[in-house]
């Protein structure tokens, strides 16, 4: 069967394409960046020995590799490279040591500063880091207090959620949408354009 016969056949190529990349990504034998490239070479040649063309406009398989050069992918990369090095360097240890201090005197006290603390905190780093670092020190007095885990786990990563909406930086989703918004003539939205209805719904 010829492939011009085949409705669609580029989308549906796509779509086994990506099934086939979940099924990787469930590997645990195969890194997630060997699938990740896989994926991207796999799409590249595909459309350079099969050619779409969309009301006469062919699409380029260089046109894949684009995206690397997005002002959004570059902050986000650079943001999750800053997030790692305030771990490795335990810039935010003292934070968790507070944290576990205080939990001892009062654990309502405790919790309120912990919600706060990563509220702020994710509205100017990556929140991932954030959440990393506190689940061995609130899973450890759970245990001591001899309370859930989930009471204290669920609240710290709503929180970080909650933070990441206060500034473009807070989370990876923000960039994305303002690097497309500004791509389609929308005005660039500042530092703290919306700060104040993030923190109000924080």
């Amino acid at each position: 069967m010829d492939l011009a016969e085949i409705p669609n056949w580029p989308a549906l190529g796509v779509m086994l394409l990506t099934a086939a990349a979940l099924f990787l990504f469930t590997r645990e034998r195969v890194p997630v960046e060997t699938t990740s490239i896989l994926v991207l070479a796999a799409l590249a040649v595909s459309f350079t020995l099969f050619p779409f063309e969309v009301e006469g406009e062919a699409l380029e398989p260089e046109q894949f590799f684009l995206g690397f050069g997005n002002e959004a992918l570059i902050a986000i990369s650079a943001l999750m490279m800053a997030s790692y090095g305030l771990v490795r360097t335990g810039a935010l240890v003292p934070i968790g040591r507070w944290t576990a201090a205080l939990w001892r005197v009062s654990p309502y006290v405790a919790m309120l500063g912990m919600l706060v603390s990563t509220v702020l905190i994710s509205a100017f780093m990556n929140n991932t880091p954030q959440v990393v670092m506190m689940i061995p020190i609130l899973i450890s007095v759970a245990m001591r207090s001899h309370t859930s885990a989930s009471k204290t786990l669920m609240p710290m990563t709503f929180s970080a959620q909650l933070g990441g909406i206060l500034t473009p930086i807070g989370t990876s989703l923000n960039l994305l949408d303002i690097a497309t918004a500004a791509g389609l003539g929308v005005p660039r939205f500042h530092m703290f354009d919306f700060f104040v209805p993030g923190a109000i719904v924080a």
